[in-house]
């Protein structure tokens, strides 16, 4: 079996698989992805139209009845008009420009190579701080994406750590709302989220795996949060599905509201 190529979401910029329909963090569409779903579904269809008809009418007609059939036919066409509908809203996207252009993509391409240089003498000067600051400066004049960067993957851990760190500071100071506490565990949900895809370094393994210990104890020493108390709720974000178990972000803020509710005063 071929490992599944992972892409980034347009919205969020989390890596997700390249034939998934929705990203499992912000929930938003994937075009191509669901384009491949719709297309497999539209074939799975046909193929049961083609065996529809070729069934021999007397044996047909032993099986079902002829209500039956009428209905089972009209139930699989408009099935198929729905993945045909899902088709043309996805090439429409295209058309009609809610996709970068292919002078966005050239103006990205340029800026990568101009800006790509200095984030990495930053990361080696262990400032991702700066790195983060740059993002911020950058996107208020004009947006571009860091998704195509060595070490995405890590800003976006250290992201979340940060975050988590400093919503945790507002609960020691006494002065954090519910929603702080929401957005805290949020953060500290998605920084112990398991990604086998992801591009981290040695290096980088090992420092997620110091910011992972520093939120568990934050979590203990703020909100009371046990070790155990920590990994049930993350277990009650994730999802199953045909790629596996998935943190996701619809059920966890779902959750964690729940949580923050019962839990948190």
């Amino acid at each position: 079996m071929e490992p599944i190529k992972m892409l980034y979401c347009e919205n969020c910029h989390a890596p997700i698989p390249e034939d998934r329909a929705k990203c499992p963090y912000c929930g938003a569409f994937h075009a191509s992805g669901g384009e491949k779903k719709y297309m497999e579904r539209l074939y799975e269809l046909k193929e049961d139209v083609e065996e529809l008809s070729a069934l021999p009418a007397a044996e047909y007609r032993r099986e079902m009845g002829k209500a039956v059939r009428l209905v089972r036919v009209m139930l699989l066409l408009f099935a198929a008009a729905a993945a045909i509908a899902g088709i043309l809203f996805y090439c429409s996207r295209k058309l009609g420009g809610f996709g970068p252009s292919e002078e966005e993509r050239k103006a990205q391409m340029l800026w990568e190579q101009e800006n790509f240089p200095r984030l990495d003498v930053m990361y080696d000067a262990g400032d991702y701080d700066a790195i983060l600051e740059f993002e911020y400066e950058t996107n208020q004049e004009e947006y571009h994406s860091l998704s195509n960067w060595k070490h995405y993957d890590f800003l976006n851990a250290y992201r979340w750590y940060l975050s988590c760190k400093e919503e945790a500071a507002k609960a020691a100071a006494g002065v954090s709302s519910e929603e702080d506490v929401f957005w805290c565990l949020i953060d500290a949900m998605f920084l112990l989220q398991e990604q086998p895809w992801v591009t981290y370094t040695e290096a980088e393994k090992e420092l997620i795996a110091g910011y992972r210990g520093e939120v568990r104890e934050l979590l203990g020493t703020q909100f009371g949060m046990q070790a155990a108390a920590v990994d049930a709720l993350y277990e009650k974000c994730c999802v199953t599905d045909e790629y596996g178990t998935w943190f996701d972000y619809d059920t966890a803020k779902k959750v964690i509201k729940k949580y923050v509710d019962q839990n948190i005063k």
